[in-house]
């Protein structure tokens, strides 16, 4: 299927690595211009040079603190003067992992400010761009975590259940100005990031990386981990005009893993 995606413009979070670089792949295949936000500059870079070889124009690479306003703000105004228009814009923050319950207030808010409402300033700022554009689909990456408990993620899962609900109420408010709002829900995904978890786990464990790896996917129905591009290319259909009358959704991305949704 051919999702006419081709010169489409889209703001890709998280883009320098992991789930992010994965997506932004996806979309540099499918001839959108791109620019890619993140942390850390020096990997913004390098993932620019190395989507750049892929895309039709050159990657922006805009270095972004979503836990700052004026970073919202200027990522998507950069990426309006550079290509002239926003399409589509995905949110995404990695996860915790392994991180206990905090008893500072601090670290709770802190927590708010990325997963919660950093994505609710990509949106507040990106909405504005998509009216005056006609339409346009944002996306955020969130978690199976706001379907079924992950013990291991559980400090990142609790404020995405927020940008989770947020995103249902923007779906519904902006659906007579032809902008969707979806929410991804990632599994578990096969990432360097998940690969430094194997080793570190086997260190402790006395055993190979890749026995770790056998026995998590064990756990998917599918028996095996999600690739970048597998998301990637759920979000290319959520932005694109096959999913035209899909608002408001929650699509598990998870090979069969979450069984039993709590909400």
């Amino acid at each position: 299927m051919d999702l006419g995606l081709e010169g489409r413009v889209a703001l890709i979070g998280g883009g320098s690595e992991g789930l992010g670089f994965g997506v932004a792949e996806v979309l540099a295949h499918e001839g959108v211009r791109l620019a890619i936000y993140g942390l850390d500059d020096a990997r913004l870079r390098e993932a620019q040079a190395e989507l750049s070889a892929i895309a039709v124009e050159e990657v922006l690479a805009l270095p972004c603190d979503v836990r700052v306003a004026a970073d919202c703000e200027r990522v998507v105004r950069e990426t309006v003067a550079r290509f002239g228009q926003l399409d589509f814009l995905l949110t995404n923050m990695k996860g915790s992992y392994g991180t206990p319950f905090p008893d500072d207030d601090a670290i709770w808010a802190d927590a708010w400010e990325m997963w919660a409402m950093g994505p609710v300033r990509l949106m507040r700022s990106a909405v504005p761009e998509m009216r005056r554009n006609g339409g346009g689909s944002i996306v955020n990456l969130t978690s199976c975590g706001v379907h079924q408990t992950i013990h291991e993620t559980r400090f990142s899962e609790i404020p995405r259940l927020a940008l989770t609900g947020y995103a249902k109420y923007q779906a519904t408010e902006l659906a007579p100005a032809n902008v969707r709002v979806n929410n991804i829900l990632p599994g578990w995904v096969m990432t360097p990031r998940a690969e430094q978890r194997f080793r570190a786990e086997a260190q402790e464990r006395g055993v190979s990386p890749e026995e770790i790896e056998r026995e998590e996917a064990a756990l998917v129905p599918m028996g095996r981990f999600a690739t970048t591009a597998e998301i990637g290319k759920a979000v290319a259909f959520l932005f694109s005009d096959a999913a035209s009358y899909i608002t408001g959704t929650n699509l598990r991305v998870d090979g069969g893993w979450c069984e039993n949704p709590v909400v």
